[in-house]
């Protein structure tokens, strides 16, 4: 495989396992109230994506970290978010979104059982030069997803429509989340 397809190959891999994770990006997005906030979400976003580069990386080298039976269990962790959020829905508590950099990471690790999927035999044609591209790319396109994410959560119907049902939309979508997850 060329450098070429190597990239081309790793633009289209994130796009497609990442789309999910564009929806959770704005809704996250249209919870955060400040700058802090926005940051955290895409610290967060990088370093899930990360060990989820990572984990594919060593899984395409022959190496296997998580059985997979045990990768389903991380559908708690959205299940849980969902729940806490909907409890403190009426009382807006800021705690009920999940806007911290490792609750973020740990929603991208949780959905990310399709980038997993898919990164693992994609990166096993890869020379370790093509994996250093694969992981900046990756990275690139993390930050841009961060940016659209947050473009599109403050588009007036977009936000106002978070705004007015952050309380139940955010809830249920880590909750079916979740559920999909364990599923």
């Amino acid at each position: 495989m060329t450098v070429g397809e190597a990239l081309l190959a790793s633009v289209a891999a994130f796009a497609a396992t990442n789309l999910d994770d564009l929806l959770v990006l704005m809704l996250l997005f249209g919870q955060a109230e400040d700058r802090l906030s926005r940051g955290k979400i895409c610290l967060g976003q990088l370093l899930g994506i990360g060990v989820l580069t990572l984990v594919s990386v060593v899984a395409a080298l022959g190496l296997r970290m998580v059985p997979e039976q045990y990768v389903r269990l991380l559908g708690a962790v959205p299940i849980l978010l969902g729940v806490r959020a909907w409890l403190d829905r009426d009382g807006e508590a800021e705690s009920a979104s999940a806007v911290g950099v490792l609750s973020t990471a740990l929603l991208t690790v949780a959905n990310g059982g399709d980038n997993l999927g898919v990164y693992i035999p994609l990166l096993t044609g890869f020379s370790a030069g093509q994996l250093a591209l694969c992981a900046a790319v990756f990275a690139v396109m993390t930050l841009l997803w961060c940016l659209l994410g947050s473009r599109l959560a403050a588009l007036p119907r977009v936000d106002g429509f978070i705004g007015r049902y952050k309380g139940i939309l955010v809830p249920a979508v880590f909750i079916l989340l979740g559920v999909s997850i364990l599923l």
